[in-house]
């Protein structure tokens, strides 16, 4: 069988998304290879791409901080109920609002559709968060986000696209409407639903906004909130402060700089962990909308 052909076309496009990919990936390989770095030997001579003096002593400090401990169990956990619950709420709403005999449809969706553009501003936000006894409350990270309009639309979209006649034959076996819901919709959405699970895992991995205005509680602080602590205190105090008593000697590799880039480091792995499983979802639920049958 005859090679096709390459293109001067195919070669230039080929060429300019490896650079691409590469200006991408730089950054990280860089903060990677400079938390892998003794601290004063990075300063003496700059990280380009390969550690300067290789040493595992900034993750050693990182799991050897309670403060770092009780943030990423912070994370973690805020990002596994989030998730669950602004699946679960989302869900049944975007159901609700793809069935044809819902009364007062049209109400429903101005209703939701109004706050998706015109908020109330932070002011009365706040207001409402202390008026329901989430300040310094775990739960301030799980129920204000459990339900996104555009997550909602997003689903809606796709179960509009499943056939009319999976419910009629459910319904002839004498299935209600929560069996039909868990048992046909749910595994029948698979694609937007990791697509949502994506963006909502995401954003509350990365958040840190509502911990500051909303917890004064350093034991509730979630990781990204004590990485922003950390690159203030670097740039106020000296590493001998924000790093462990008792390293000894080992104590002068280790500077803010490194030290911080093993924080972004460990708080952005799990996420580039996660995404390849979920990412043939994620392409599939991005198209949702583009073509239905």
């Amino acid at each position: 069988m005859a090679r096709k052909k390459i293109s001067a076309f195919d070669l230039v496009v080929s060429v300019l998304f490896a650079l691409l990919c590469c200006t991408s990936l730089y950054p990280f390989l860089y903060a990677l290879s400079y938390s892998l770095s003794d601290g004063q030997l990075a300063q003496e001579n700059p990280v380009v791409l390969f550690p300067r003096g290789f040493t595992w002593l900034n993750y050693q400090a990182i799991f050897s901080d309670n403060r770092m401990l009780k943030g990423l169990l912070v994370s973690a956990s805020r990002t596994l109920f989030g998730t669950a619950l602004a699946l679960a709420v989302t869900g049944a709403c975007a159901y609700a609002m793809s069935r044809p005999y819902l009364k007062f449809k049209k109400f429903f969706y101005i209703f939701f559709l109004i706050p998706m553009y015109f908020s109330g501003g932070m002011i009365p936000g706040f207001l409402n968060i202390r008026d329901l006894h989430l300040m310094d409350n775990y739960l301030v990270y799980i129920f204000p986000g459990c339900y996104s309009t555009f997550n909602m639309f997003l689903m809606r979209s796709y179960m509009d696209t499943i056939p009319s006649s999976l419910d009629e034959a459910a319904r002839l076996d004498g299935a209600g409407e929560m069996k039909i819901f868990t048992k046909i919709y749910v595994p029948l959405c698979k694609p937007v639903i990791a697509t949502i699970a994506l963006f909502v895992g995401v954003g509350q991995w990365n958040s840190w906004y509502d911990a500051m205005l909303y917890i004064t509680n350093q034991d509730l602080y979630p990781l990204q909130m004590i990485l922003q602590k950390i690159l203030q205190e670097s740039q106020q105090t000296s590493a001998a402060s924000i790093f462990l008593a008792g390293m000894g000697s080992e104590a002068s590799k280790l500077t803010p700089a490194t030290y911080t880039m093993a924080v972004l480091i460990v708080t952005t792995l799990p996420i580039v962990f996660i995404y390849p499983f979920v990412q043939r979802y994620f392409i599939k639920g991005m198209t949702i909308g583009a073509i239905k049958s």
